[in-house]
């Protein structure tokens, strides 16, 4: 046809009246541009373009088939892509040296490509396969303010049906632009949301709403990483994602209930995320550039929302998360030190296995986000095999984490079931296996709150089976933990930890849990009882809690009787709303501090005696508790040996195998170090390191030697006592036994 071109006058003789319907005049005006804040930074927005006097209008695509250019530079206006739709149409001029090659059907389109009209045949007009001269030149080029915007509708997209393949082809056109253009970054805009089963993005891509993408109804995930991701990006960098849906599909979720889907882990079915992005490298490329999700809306996945694995850097934030199989966030092998997970809200995530935020081997900060409801955790950071030498630097800090759902209505349970459970927890550091000795930690866990988790409100747990790997580095202060179902504050096998300046109350097994740490657990306040009962006002009624409960549409007053009950009191009530974790009267905390010592050889992780426990404040005990008026509460694990801990007068110590006749444990009446130590005295033989009490005062042999005659009595530093320099420790404690059992 390029042989045998019409005039613009023969052409319209042609067509006659019938032609008016398709093809008409439009008279042109200078275009404008209006560059929005995202578009100064990503377009670069070409002049304002004048058009001739008049130019021809064309009703949709499939009448511009067949009809080339007179010359280089004519325009033509379409009105839309599709007859129907009212969307695709815009400005396009002719250029006759582009390759037909070229021709995307979108940005650029070859007259001479075939197209039968219908959806199906969409796909192939694309892709040129119709394409009757593949080896000619000339080409409608779409007239775009920025030469770097793709949009679906401009590729025949209209929102309705699977559009996999449009979507594909977008993304693909928009590629090879960026390639022909030596990197440059092309937008892909979304003003609708399209449904797909699952798209390539490429490296370098920006991605912006207010629309996006849903997965197709009918579609089952295979277990293929590529055919299941809604959005995936294996080896991406340099991506930006910015107001945008993805909609995994609410039918998934029972989908993901089979257990060949239910890995139990926290990655765990890689190919079901609603956004996977994955860099080149095991260690991430250093030069990966930066991945940053921002002010999306990211619902139904039914594994994790959005995933960020082995790259350098990250940024997700302002993001609105729900309905998650697995976690709202998860992060693996992150090394870069600018990662940041901030200001997103996290609901109802890890109905499968999961939470809202998971963390593993990676350098995180985790602050100002909102997690409600969500099922197994609020934040999770793991640590397990070689990969644990990166699991350093993180801060998780002021997250607001309400009511971790497991078992969230049921406090039947026995609390001692709670007590050491990693998961239904505000958050958690978890380390499963260790093989390196040269593992760091620096994990820092502050100014959180923390309301309503079914186990522990914060858990620190090491690997208690391999004694040589235990974390350490870890702080944890300034959070306010209440109303859990196991301890406030949870930590075991753990070494170098600084637990400082918390509240914590009432906390349905123990406001604070320690078995075998070293470190500080210190200057927290400890408020075991909350009495009372949580009321409010719905529709003009007052309610009274009758359980601890997560407010939903389904727990509201007036319409759960097993959660509320309406009360007569002429009290000012609060307006019951979502989101908050409510609870009736309940009894104190069963401890307000209960500590765990595990003598040598009891435990893997072996004997553990630099455990500092001084000045927690600790009110509203009862005597029903055992623990009335006391500061702290240690078990013996393995017997009634002397611990070489300090001790403070009111501290109990109970026999965790008491017998009958017996008694119940012992209670400290004054401070000091409870020992076993024998007393001193002239011409023993002692090895460095060996203790020895005299006149209540325990002392240390800084040396190996006979013992002289001068006993030692000072109250600090060194001293010799004629032949043996011996260091002052502390002075020795003095116990009485309480609680005898009868027989």
């Amino acid at each position: 046809m390029a042989g045998s071109r019409m005039s613009r006058r023969q052409m319209l003789a042609s067509l006659g009246v019938a032609g008016v319907a398709s093809v008409g005049l439009v008279y042109g005006r200078e275009l404008e541009t209006h560059a929005s804040v995202v578009e100064s930074v990503y377009f670069k927005p070409k002049k304002s373009l004048s058009l001739p006097e008049a130019v021809l209008r064309f009703e949709d695509v499939m009448n511009l088939i067949g009809f080339e250019g007179e010359y280089a530079g004519q325009q033509i206006s379409l009105n839309q892509y599709r007859p129907g739709t009212g969307t695709g149409g815009g400005l396009l001029y002719w250029d006759p040296a582009i390759p037909k090659a070229a021709h995307n059907g979108g940005t650029v389109m070859s007259p001479t490509a075939s197209w039968d009209g219908t959806a199906p045949g969409l796909p192939s007009f694309l892709n040129g396969s119709g394409e009757t001269n593949p080896t000619g030149s000339g080409c409608w080029v779409r007239l775009q303010d920025r030469e770097n915007e793709f949009r679906p509708e401009s590729f025949g997209a209209v929102g309705a049906g699977n559009e996999q393949t449009v979507i594909q082809s977008v993304l693909d056109a928009a590629r090879a632009w960026s390639v022909q253009h030596a990197g440059r970054r092309p937008i892909i805009g979304f003003d609708k949301v399209y449904t797909v089963n699952g798209v390539q993005v490429y490296d370098g891509f920006v991605l912006l709403g207010p629309g996006g993408l849903k997965r197709d109804d009918g579609t089952i995930p295979s277990s293929s990483v590529a055919s299941s991701s809604v959005i995936l990006g294996n080896g991406i960098k340099d991506i930006d994602i910015f107001g945008l849906i993805v909609d995994g599909n609410d039918r998934l979720q029972g989908v993901m209930s089979d257990p060949a889907y239910r890995q139990g882990n926290n990655a765990g079915a890689l190919g079901y995320q609603n956004i996977y992005i994955i860099g080149k490298f095991a260690n991430a490329d250093p030069d990966m550039g930066t991945i940053r999700i921002h002010n999306c809306r990211i619902v139904n996945s039914p594994g994790n929302g959005i995933v960020v694995n082995n790259h350098s850097q990250a940024s997700l934030t302002g993001n609105h998360i729900e309905r998650c199989g697995k976690n709202g966030i998860y992060l693996a092998q992150t090394h870069g030190f600018n990662t940041s997970v901030t200001g997103n809200y996290i609901r109802e995530c890890g109905f499968v296995y999961g939470g809202g935020i998971g963390i593993a081997h990676a350098h995180v900060n985790a602050s100002g986000n909102i997690i409600v409801g969500c099922y197994e955790y609020g934040i999770l950071i793991s640590s397990t095999g070689v990969g644990a030498r990166w699991n350093t630097d993180i801060a998780v800090s002021s997250n607001n984490i309400r009511g971790v759902k497991r078992l969230l209505l049921d406090n039947s349970g026995n609390p001692e079931a709670f007590k050491t459970s990693s998961l239904g927890v505000g958050i958690g550091y978890t380390q499963v296996f260790v093989t390196r000795a040269s593992t760091r930690l620096n994990v820092a866990i502050v100014g959180n709150s923390i309301q309503g988790a079914e186990g522990s409100g914060i858990a620190c747990l090491g690997a208690a089976y391999n004694a040589a790997f235990l974390p350490y580095g870890i702080a944890v202060s300034g959070n306010s933990v209440m109303l859990c179902g196991g301890a406030g504050l949870n930590v075991r096998y753990v070494r170098g930890i600084a637990c400082t300046g918390n509240m914590v109350t009432a906390n349905f097994f123990a406001d604070i849990y320690i078995d075998d740490v070293s470190g500080s657990i210190a200057s927290n306040t400890v408020v075991c009882k909350y009495p009372v009962a949580d009321r409010v006002i719905h529709n003009g009624i007052k309610y009274e809690a009758k359980k601890r409960h997560l407010s939903s549409g389904g727990t509201q007053p007036g319409l759960n009787a097993d959660c509320w009950t309406a009360v007569q009191t002429s009290e000012t009530l609060p307006e019951w709303h979502m989101d908050e974790v409510y609870a009736p009267a309940i009894r104190p905390s069963t401890y307000g501090i209960y500590s765990v010592y595990r003598p040598n050889g009891s435990a893997v992780s072996g004997k553990r005696n630099d455990l500092l426990l001084e000045s927690n404040h600790l009110e509203g005990a009862d005597h029903s508790n055992r623990i009335s008026n006391v500061n702290l509460v240690r078990k013996l694990v393995g017997g009634s040996t002397p611990t070489e801990l300090p001790f403070r007068a009111g501290d109990r110590m109970y026999d965790d195998n008491p017998v009958s006749g017996g008694r119940e444990g012992r209670i400290c009446i004054a401070k000091g170090v409870d020992t076993a130590a024998a007393a001193w005295g002239g011409g023993q033989a002692v090895t460095a390191g060996e203790r020895r009490i005299n006149a209540g005062k325990l002392y240390e042999a800084a040396q190996a030697g006979t013992t002289g005659n001068a006993a030692p009595s000072h109250t600090a530093g060194n001293a010799s006592d004629g032949a043996v320099v011996w260091s002052f420790i502390d002075t020795v404690a003095v116990f009485e036994e309480f609680g005898r059992i009868g027989v």
